[in-house]
């Protein structure tokens, strides 16, 4: 399908949604970058939605600067003061699994 300039939107053709996939219905939010973050594994983060969900859990704990989340990797980088077990807390009430060298989960 030709579209004539007309027909475009001003911000260009957005990619077509998943229709299975709950990972383009979810907005990203905007954190600060992590600088001297500690880095964390979870398990259970398959898709950007499952990084959105740790992000947002992680982003609203007290003490806490910055989130970065790599779901293809497993990964969360936290700043800022929070204990890992407020951090843990946080991942397991959002439904994943925060694995530490400290043994917390």
């Amino acid at each position: 399908m030709l579209l004539s300039p007309s027909q475009i939107p001003m911000g260009g053709i957005l990619p077509r949604r998943h229709a299975m996939c709950t990972c383009c219905q979810t907005s990203e939010s905007a954190t600060p970058a992590v600088v001297d973050g500690r880095e964390f594994s979870v398990a259970g983060m398959t898709c950007q939605s499952c990084a959105t969900k740790v992000t947002d859990a992680v982003s609203g704990v007290p003490g806490v600067t910055g989130v970065s989340v790599d779901f293809g990797a497993g990964r969360v980088t936290v700043g800022g003061l929070a204990s890992t077990s407020a951090i843990a807390a946080a991942v397991s009430a959002a439904g994943y699994h925060l694995e530490t060298s400290e043994g917390l989960s």
